[in-house]
């Protein structure tokens, strides 16, 4: 979906090019770092950051006012879906039969009131859900300010923040000044590009100079965010956008610089690649080049209660996560290293719509009791489980289970360190140590008997006798077959992911999608027996005109490749295909997958791949 927003972008907005003139160079009162990548990496992510791992992001704006698109995008784009006439011009038609064909866009302002906002609420109710802290949108693309910007109203020729029309008050201001006394750390979403601006349009370069870097300095010096986060990037490259020099005067001039963390959303193909932590939105990376994300910074998720960001009236119950989905979402970035930025659509008089109050009053309510297995940990030790999800923290490991067991017995398949003790959080016994056993495969049973699940997601907490050890190779069946799926696969490298497509008559599963590369991997460490030759077969889809690729499957020392010359019929359309053969080196090995040559569009989606061991002559 944001491939389509960037390429309607691409396709409809075609800047003017004027003469460039000299840029005028930005003061900065310090000399720690240089406009340079090289140099701006040398900033540490704050601990806070690292620590924190939910923040809630706020989409608010004159695009409240209408507040409707179609339910597979977002209503904040109003603007643009408007003008391009997107989706069979379902925004238009709304917008011509609402308001009027000579109702501009510009003349919601007035009608954003924000008369019921209340910040010392709003600041409450993010407290309650257990953020730590909030990104809002001081300007999105269409150029909007929620704070006295007079530059943004001088470029426009009419009042275009909202001091000057509609709540006629500092938006910003008020919300941090209340964030702050709830202990909430207060950040700032900002829009590089903007929609209908006549300097954007045809004076790019001048833009930058006189609207974008003033703003920027402006909210920076008025607010000390302890998060800035810049967006609508992706068209021009970070030279254009002038982000090195930006960035050093971030860290250089700040009130907060121990605290202040910027993301990576600063040019076009840079995402994962600089800043202090990466952006993905809606488990989609986006405009990386196909490079990635650095390992060794945290990454942060961005997705909605609902699908939209900004409230979107057109959204039914269906579409708005439940309660233990949103729980789970956020245990699951936890549990991979990373963190969830959950967004919330207020309504234009500046109330927060009850079923977001209510996911986030949930969230919280489930960390009041569960909050250490949150907070300070760092990706879990066991990864790719059935039953849920584990954090980690020093010697200290816990089990999120999403599906208890029905016989109240865990086995947590892959745990090497020894066990000291075993705790539910928020047991209602308080401190009771569970028992544990051992299994056949030499790995811990947890006895959960006579103990009561959570409403959403339950938590042992496992305090082990040093950092946890595992072994996460997957094991043979009895018959010695090896089951692997997609959604167990470590994916490296590339734009290869995981999605979830509904295939007649067979149960949803994810598939390993996308393949549009060669620099893509997927594996699994499995345990094999050696010089046994296994007979693969893979659960698969390939369009019919999308032919013609190659893969490798690596197993060990031992490698095959693969022709994809038979289509299934549709990218959905997954049918079992024989793979072909392989032999196993040792009784360890990592079976990889690589495309050594991609189809017209892309190369396959797989669901699973099962090894059966081959009888031997």
């Amino acid at each position: 979906m944001l491939s389509t927003l960037l390429l309607m972008l691409t396709l409809t907005h075609v800047p003017a090019t004027p003469p460039e003139p000299a840029a005028v160079p930005i003061p900065a009162t310090g000399d720690e770092y240089e406009p340079t990548w090289e140099s701006l990496d040398t900033h540490k992510t704050p601990d806070w950051f690292n620590d924190a791992k939910f923040g809630i992001f706020i989409h608010w704006g004159v695009y409240s006012v209408p507040a409707f698109c179609d339910t597979s995008t977002y209503s904040e784009w109003y603007q643009h879906w408007y003008d391009t006439n997107s989706h069979g011009g379902k925004v238009r038609d709304f917008h011509h039969r609402v308001y009027g064909e000579d109702f501009k866009y510009q003349d919601f302002a007035s009608q954003f009131k924000a008369e019921l906002f209340d910040p010392a609420e709003w600041a409450s109710i993010f407290r309650k859900a257990g953020a730590k802290y909030i990104v809002i949108t001081s300007k999105h693309h269409d150029g909007y300010c929620l704070w006295p910007s007079d530059v943004a109203s001088e470029v426009r020729g009419y009042p275009w923040n909202s001091v000057e029309t509609g709540p006629k008050r500092d938006l910003l201001g008020d919300l941090f000044a209340e964030c702050r006394k709830e202990g909430v750390r207060p950040g700032l979403y900002y829009s590089f590009m903007e929609w209908n601006s006549p300097l954007y349009s045809n004076d790019r370069p001048k833009y930058v100079d006189e609207v974008m870097i003033p703003q920027i300095k402006d909210i920076i010096t008025r607010y000390q965010p302890d998060v800035f986060w810049p967006d609508g990037e992706w068209d021009y490259p970070d030279t254009e956008w002038r982000s090195t020099e930006i960035l050093e005067w971030i860290y250089e001039n700040s009130k907060n610089p121990a605290d202040i963390v910027v993301n990576d959303r600063w040019g076009k193909g840079l995402r994962g690649q600089v800043g202090d932590y990466t952006t993905t939105e809606y488990d989609n990376l986006g405009n990386s080049s196909g490079k990635g994300m650095r390992k060794e910074r945290p990454f942060e998720e961005c997705r909605g209660i609902g699908h939209s960001f900004a409230f979107n009236r057109a959204e039914n119950y269906d579409i708005y996560s439940s309660r233990t989905e949103c729980i789970q979402k956020l245990i699951d970035l936890v549990s991979r290293g990373g963190c969830l930025l959950l967004d919330i659509g207020p309504d234009d008089d500046g109330t927060i719509p009850l079923i977001m109050v209510d996911r986030l009053l949930a969230i919280g309510r489930w960390l009041d009791v569960n909050g250490e297995s949150i907070y300070g940990t760092t990706r879990g030790a066991l990864q790719k489980l059935s039953w849920g999800r584990t954090t980690t923290k020093e010697n200290t490991l816990y089990l999120h289970l999403y599906q208890w067991p029905e016989d109240d017995q865990l086995t947590v398949t892959g745990l090497v360190t020894g066990i000291e003790n075993a705790v539910l959080l928020g047991d209602r016994v308080e401190g009771r140590q569970l028992p544990i056993q051992t299994s056949d495969g030499g790995f811990p049973v947890i006895s959960l008997a006579g103990l009561h699940p959570d409403e959403h997601v339950s938590v042992i907490r496992l305090q082990l006798e040093g950092p946890p050890v595992v072994d996460n190779a997957f094991r043979p069946d009895s018959k010695g077959v090896l089951k692997l799926h997609a959604s167990n696969a470590e994916i490296d490298g590339g734009k290869l992911r995981l999605e979830t497509l509904q295939s007649p008559g067979l149960e949803d599963e994810p598939n390993l999608g996308y393949w549009t590369d060669t620099s893509s991997t997927a594996s699994w460490t499995v345990v094999t027996v050696p010089g046994q030759k296994y007979k693969v077969d893979a659960l698969c889809a390939v369009k019919s005109t999308s032919t013609g690729g190659h893969l490798s499957i690596q197993l060990g020392a031992n490698r095959a490749s693969l022709s994809i010359d038979q289509g299934t019929g549709g990218w959905n359309q997954f049918e079992w295909q024989k793979f072909g053969e392989i032999t196993a080196t040792s009784n360890r090995d990592q079976l990889t997958l690589k495309a050594l040559e991609v189809g017209p569009e892309a190369l396959i989606n797989i669901r699973q791949l099962v090894l059966t061991p081959m009888i031997q002559e």
